[in-house]
């Protein structure tokens, strides 16, 4: 039955196609609901359709009609991408808070900064007046000439180094020492009205900016200083201990120290807090906490070795030669000894020799020079870094680092050629008082004797007579101290240079005073006058307020002024109690100039009598200039004994130059 009825449809069907096919071929085409004649379609209904012959097969007659269409899918919209800088730079103005407070950060010209600071100051909180402090020192800009490029050196880029450097002594540009100042003295106006909500980074961070505005002359102090430092001492520093970090004990140590501001009673309440924090303090906050105490003279022993332990803990290989530098200069300031921690301060410095400024290398070897730290090798290094920046290094700097150089004792004899020809090269016009005596002095205790040496040091003391009326006591000092090694004896300089002693004189010390008697001895130049003020000097100055070095020095002054032919038996009795309540420090050398003293002066004193017998029993230790003339004096006193017996030394004296 199943069989019987599948028959049945597939007859049905296969009926149906033999219908279907004869209408075809008759010419006759079913009716299609919804179709649209073929008739009906034109070529211009669409522009994507085609009437085309059926192709169906081979038996469809040609009058059968096939539509296709095609379909353009290419998109008619083309996406052009536009350019959009890859942060905002915010040079537009600001519409609300965060762009206001990011404007001020981004700031790139001093104008800028004005400019909103000016236009939006009544919308300005805590933190826009603390970025606007902290934004304006970066904004102030130098002279090209004043700026020196470190890319020809610096081959990898060296975090929190700049490309460039400042030579010393550089000032801003005069627009920006103007603007610079105006600004300051606006913001400075603001801050009291905002202290009041500052946290300690921010009182930290504003103090820090103006004291590095002072340094770099824009202001001279800061008005709002009270009322920033309340924000960080207020209820027993209660601030600094609840949000005080290490950068923030730094950054209030420099600041004040850089405007100046020593305040005892403050230091005495930080001081505590900042021992309880040496332990988070970084490197670079290390170095600045100690050039800050240092420089506000808090620098005790305790605390300055405590540093120093903590700064070997953290390493000195992450501090630039110019934080390294600082280091050295606060030790010596604060006059403690870490021998360990200069180690490895001086080799961080040996392996950043490219890195090395002239104002690193100045202030690096006068801080060895004081403190007495010997390390040949870095002597070294910096020497050959002063020799590589010297077309850019300052006056004040090479004759810096040269006068170390001869406190150390190393004599770096590629610097100093270079230095004298340097010199000798330009004419010796405005140049710094200071500057010729470090050169003079330097040279001198160097033993240069060179052709060029000695030349320069005659131009170099010509020079100093064009600035005497600017010549301070400690400088003339200083530069005859290098003249006397020379064996200056040039009568019209010296000439030049007893008279400005004479009006330097109620200033001088007993070892300022005696550098210039030694070279006007030295040089045979006749200086009565001046001899007869510094007996006088001695007696009602140098002896009663305690401004001598040693017993030594004080005998030494009279007897200069005595071989001068002085007269004062006021002086000499003044000199003479004083020596003897210091017996134990005197020399063979100052019996010797007792008993000058005593005999020009005609003084008659046990003392006296005393300093003959050590003279007697210690000839052997007198040198030429005083041996003769204790034998002056000796041979006037008829003192036979003494005399043979200073003849004697003269006589081995003698020898002994023949020989050499």
């Amino acid at each position: 039955m199943a069989l019987a009825l599948l028959s049945r449809r597939q007859g049905r069907l296969l009926s149906r196609a033999l219908s279907m096919a004869e209408t075809c071929i008759g010419g006759h085409q079913p009716a299609r609901t919804g179709a649209v004649e073929d008739a009906e379609i034109g070529p211009d209904m669409c522009s994507t359709s085609q009437q085309q012959p059926s192709q169906v097969g081979g038996s469809w007659p040609r009058g059968l009609q096939a539509r296709f269409f095609a379909v353009n899918n290419e998109p008619t919209i083309r996406y052009v991408p536009v350019p959009e800088p890859e942060h905002d730079d915010f040079s537009t103005e600001p519409t609300a808070y965060t762009q206001l407070l990011s404007a001020i950060r981004a700031a790139k010209t001093l104008k800028r900064l004005q400019h909103l600071v000016s236009t939006y100051s009544d919308r300005f909180d805590a933190v826009h007046i603390a970025a606007a402090v902290a934004r304006l020192p970066r904004l102030i800009k130098y002279r090209p000439d004043d700026l020196v490029d470190r890319s020809d050196v610096v081959v990898t880029p060296v975090g929190g180094l700049p490309r460039v450097r400042r030579k010393h002594g550089a000032q801003p540009k005069a627009s920006h020492l103007e603007d610079g100042a105006r600004l300051a003295a606006q913001l400075d106006n603001m801050l009291p009205a905002h202290v009041k909500h500052f946290f300690p980074r921010q009182a930290a961070c504003t103090i820090w900016s103006f004291g590095e505005l002072r340094r770099r002359g824009i202001v001279d102090a800061m008005s709002s200083l009270p009322d920033v430092m309340l924000a960080v001492s207020k209820g027993d520093m209660e601030p600094l201990r609840v949000h005080g970090h290490g950068v923030d004990f730094a950054q209030l140590l420099q600041g004040l120290a850089k405007l100046g501001h020593n305040d005892p009673d403050f230091m005495a309440r930080l001081l505590p807090l900042l021992k309880e924090r040496l332990g988070s303090l970084q490197q670079r906050e290390l170095q600045m906490a100690a050039w800050a105490l240092a420089s506000l003279g808090y620098g005790s022993q305790k605390i300055m070795l405590s540093i120093a332990e903590q700064l070997l803990q953290t390493s000195t290989a992450f501090l630039l030669p110019s934080g390294c530098s600082s280091v050295f200069w606060a030790y010596a300031k604060a006059d403690v000894e870490a021998p360990q921690l200069f180690d490895s301060l001086a080799a961080s410095i040996i392996g950043q020799a490219l890195l090395i400024a002239p104002q690193d290398v100045a202030t690096t070897l006068w801080a060895c020079g004081r403190l007495g730290y010997r390390n040949h090798e870095l002597v070294a290094v910096l020497g050959d870094a002063m020799l590589r920046s010297l077309a850019s290094a300052s006056d004040l700097e090479v004759s810096s680092a040269v006068e170390a150089l001869a406190v150390l004792g190393y004599e770096h004899k590629p610097l100093l050629d270079a230095v004298t020809e340097g010199i000798l090269a330009e004419p010796l016009i405005g140049a710094e008082p200071v500057c010729i005596a470090r050169v003079l002095f330097a040279y001198g205790k160097l033993g240069r004797r060179g052709e060029r040496d000695v030349e320069l040091a005659s131009a170099l003391a010509a020079a100093l007579v064009r600035r005497l009326p600017i010549v301070r006591e400690d400088t003339l000092s200083l530069a005859c101290r290098g003249l006397i090694m020379f064996g200056y004896k040039d009568q019209e300089v010296l000439a030049a240079y007893t008279a400005r002693a004479e009006q330097l004189l109620p200033r001088c010390n007993d070892l300022q005073l005696l550098a210039v008697l030694r070279l006007l001895g030295g040089a045979g130049h006749a200086h009565y006058q001046l001899a007869v003020a510094s007996a006088r000097h001695l007696q009602t100055i140098i002896i009663p307020g305690g401004r001598f070095r040693s017993a030594s020095t004080a005998v030494e002054v009279l007897y200069h002024c005595a071989r001068q032919g002085v007269e004062d038996p006021a002086a000499a009795e003044e000199l003479l109690k004083f020596a003897g309540s210091h017996v134990e420090e005197l020399r063979p050398v100052d019996a010797a100039r007792l008993l000058v003293i005593g005999q020009v002066m005609n003084k008659q004193d046990a003392l006296l009598t005393s300093m003959e017998e050590v003279v007697l029993r210690n000839t052997e230790e007198l040198n030429k200039s005083s041996a003769e003339a204790a034998l002056r004096s000796a041979q006037a006193l008829g003192r036979s004994e003494l005399v043979a017996a200073l003849s004697s030394r003269l006589a081995a004296i003698e020898t002994e130059a023949g020989a050499a």
